[in-house]
């Protein structure tokens, strides 16, 4: 009870203090507040996005993945599994196939077709060596060229632009192999960094696909998207020379389904697991290779996205019969604009903002400036330091005093009142706050 009456008459006593108190600690968890706000803004800072045009003096060409259909050699695959085979799809191709005879690099190869059956003339700006031809070999798809360009365009026209003719060997085939998109080939444009893989590019949503029938002539005009983003904690990207993220998420699927069946295919490369060496561990994995192929869901992979990336539009200008006896295909693809389309994120706060907001919330609820903040450190200094600082003085004083006597004793009454009335006067100031 006493305790209380204490408290009552100190309140009572300067009812003005207690006000400013009060304001005081309200306004300081008002600025602990803010401040808080501010460093995580500055240490994971909000992202805005900024859209404009540019108009390039050079232009970079996609990359260009072909992939034939039907994309095996039937009686090839038929006469080297010695039963049906279309499509190795098919559980009649591996329900006789020789394990252990017939390699499965000398399956697929022999299956498939070459660079030669594929192209009969290729070429940017009206020169092959303009470009480079790369082949993979994907299950589902069979043998894919990848085009890429070697030279960014200066120009742009249908003359400058890809001109690409293929030849198809179209075979008679006696079996109904349901194949929906009919002979031809499937075209894909995507960002020249990127790998061709048969399972990702369906859902990236960064690539442009096309499909060409034989003895058509198509004119694919192109439009360019340039996307740059911001790395940060939540969201994480890399700027890594050559990195795939479709590779990286097809590599991931590979390990899952090895691990999944103990065994790998020969279109999965550089898997730590032997080839399946029997029929039923090749069907059981191929069934779930397809399980993930035909799922229109994402395959969950700790894959980063690229930071930056380009997206390709295409638009079909013209799309006519090619007039030849021979099965072949007619592409022209190539830009009309240099104006390309960027996207770019930026950090939408930094150190000059932090700072402008710290400063405004110490001067606007405390009162504070720099000028104070000095004067409120140099108390603090002489308070907790006045001590120290009078112990220096008069070690130096008596060292004075035992050189000259008579000029060290006027100096040190001078100088122990200065620090006295100091220390003094500055003790009061605090205790009147």
């Amino acid at each position: 009870m006493g305790y209380w009456l204490e408290l009552r008459a100190w309140l009572l006593r300067d009812p003005a203090k207690l006000i400013r108190y009060l304001v005081l600690f309200i306004c300081s968890i008002i600025v602990i507040v803010q401040l808080y706000e501010c460093f995580s803004k500055l240490s994971d800072p909000p992202i805005s996005t900024h859209s404009y045009y540019n108009v390039n003096q050079t232009i970079e060409m996609p990359a260009v993945t072909i992939c034939r259909e039907p994309p095996y050699r039937e009686e090839v695959l038929s006469e080297l599994s010695r039963g049906y085979c279309p499509h190795p799809k098919f559980a009649t191709c591996w329900m006789d196939y020789p394990f252990g005879e017939i390699s499965f690099e000398d399956f697929f190869n022999n299956a498939t077709f070459s660079q030669e059956e594929t192209f009969y003339s290729y070429g940017l700006n009206g020169e092959r060596s303009n470009v480079a031809i790369d082949s993979s070999v994907h299950f589902y798809m069979g043998r894919c060229y990848t085009v890429r360009p070697l030279m960014d365009m200066k120009r742009v026209s249908k003359s400058v632009g890809y001109s690409l003719t293929l030849e198809h060997n179209i075979v008679t085939s006696v079996s109904d192999v349901d194949l929906a998109s009919g002979a031809g080939w499937h075209i894909f444009l995507h960002d020249k960094r990127e790998n061709f893989t048969e399972i990702n590019m369906k859902g990236s949503g960064r690539v442009e696909y096309v499909f060409a029938a034989i003895n058509e002539q198509i004119e694919i005009k192109l439009q360019s998207q340039y996307f740059s983003n911001v790395e940060t904690h939540k969201d994480t990207c890399s700027r890594k020379e050559g990195y795939s993220d479709l590779k990286c998420g097809e590599i991931c699927i590979w390990q899952d389904l090895s691990d999944e069946s103990d065994c790998s295919g020969p279109w999965m490369h550089d898997m730590n697991y032997e080839p399946c060496n029997d029929s039923d561990s090749m069907r059981n994995l191929i069934k779930n290779y397809k399980a993930v192929y035909e799922s229109g869901d994402d395959y969950e992979c700790n894959c980063m996205s690229p930071c930056e990336s380009r997206i390709f539009t295409t638009y079909i200008q013209s799309r006519k019969t090619f007039y030849q006896p021979e099965p072949r295909t007619l592409l022209y693809i190539y830009y009309t604009t240099k104006l390309i389309s960027m996207i770019e994120e930026r950090p939408s706060y930094d150190t000059t903002q932090f700072i402008a907001d710290v400063g405004g919330s110490l001067g606007f609820l405390l009162g504070l400036s720099v000028l104070g903040i000095i004067g409120i450190l140099e108390h603090l200094t002489l308070f907790f330091c006045g001590d120290c600082i009078r112990r220096l003085q008069l070690k130096n004083e008596e060292k004075n005093r035992s050189k000259s006597p008579e000029d060290g004793e006027s100096q040190t009454s001078v100088e122990t009142l200065d620090i006295n009335d100091v220390y003094t006067v500055e003790k009061a100031k605090l205790g009147k706050y």
